[in-house]
C-alpha cells in the first residue's frame, strides 16, 4: 500500500463502534476518528483484518473481508454524504452507480466508475483501490446490490495490484 492513499474516517468508525458494542476491548490504531478527516490506508487495513478476526473468528479473513464489504453501503449510507447520493438513488442502476461515485470521495487516490450497463449486469472498473479487493470490494458491491433489493453475483477479473473489473449479475 503506498504510504500517500488516504481514506475518510467513515469508513473506520462503524467497524470501530461495532466491536465495541460487542465488547472487544482492542485498542484502535488512534484514540478518535472524524468521519470526514483523511487518515493512512493502512490504518484501515489494519481495522479491517483486527474487525475481520473479532466478528468472523470461524471464517477464513478473506470471507470476514468480504462479510464486512457488505455492510459497506449500509455503513456509507448511514451517513450524510451517503443519505443524499444513495438515498436518492431509486433502482439497481442508480444504487451501484451512486454507490461506486463514493469511492473518489471517501478514497483517496480511488476510483470506481460504471463502464457498462444492461438490465441484468453492470461492469464497474476499480483503479488505485489498493486494499483487499478480491475480498473486501466485492463483498461491498454484494452489498449495493442487496442495498438495491436484488440478489445477485460479484465476478472479478483483476487488472494488476490495484484495478480491478466487476461483473455484477442479477
Amino acid at each position: 500500500m503506498p504510504d500517500d492513499v488516504r481514506v475518510r474516517g467513515l469508513l473506520i468508525m462503524p467497524m470501530l463502534a461495532e466491536v465495541k458494542r460487542r465488547g472487544v476491548t482492542r485498542a484502535p490504531p488512534r484514540e478518535r476518528y472524524v468521519a470526514f478527516n483523511l487518515y493512512p490506508l493502512r490504518e484501515l487495513a489494519r481495522v479491517l483484518v483486527d474487525t475481520s478476526g473479532d466478528l468472523f473468528p470461524d471464517r477464513s479473513l478473506r470471507h470476514g473481508l468480504r462479510k464486512l464489504g457488505r455492510i459497506a453501503p449500509t455503513a456509507f449510507g448511514a451517513t450524510t454524504l451517503g443519505k443524499v447520493t444513495l438515498g436518492s438513488a431509486l433502482g439497481v442502476h442508480a444504487i451501484v452507480e451512486a454507490f461506486a461515485k463514493g469511492y473518489e470521495l471517501n478514497i483517496q487516490p480511488g476510483r470506481a466508475v460504471v463502464m457498462e450497463s444492461n438490465s441484468r449486469s453492470i461492469v464497474v472498473s476499480l483503479d488505485d483501490v489498493y486494499h483487499f479487493i478480491d475480498s473486501h470490494h466485492v463483498g461491498a458491491f454484494e452489498g449495493a446490490l442487496a442495498h438495491a433489493g436484488v440478489r445477485g453475483t460479484v465476478k472479478i477479473a483483476p487488472r494488476g495490484s490495484s484495478g480491478a473489473d466487476l461483473l455484477l449479475e442479477w
